[in-house]
């Protein structure tokens, strides 16, 4: 079986550089240990549903990464990534 691949949108990176050194260090350390080549990307997510039908979120402490998943090319293309208490208010991805 194909491995997943990670692909990191623009906005993304925009929403990393307003994060902190430590908080962007924690994040990209988590994906690359639990999304970059993995056989089955959804496991530690939870696919969502209503407005955010089609993408997965993921929990990295207090913040979630929203992302799509392509399971015919074996991508998970990054959307955004943001505070719990902030990431689910904005639908611009």
């Amino acid at each position: 079986m194909a491995k997943y691949q990670v692909e990191y949108a623009d906005t993304f990176h925009k929403a990393m550089e307003k994060l902190d050194r430590g908080n962007q260090r924690f994040i990209m350390n988590w994906i690359s240990q639990h999304l970059k080549d993995v056989d089955f990307p959804t496991s530690p997510g939870k696919v969502l549903r209503g407005n955010f039908s089609g993408y997965v979120r993921f929990r990295v402490g207090n913040y979630r990464i929203i992302a799509e998943v392509d399971n015919d090319k074996f991508v998970i293309t990054n959307m955004t990534v943001g505070h719990r208490s902030e990431v689910y208010k904005i639908k611009k991805f």
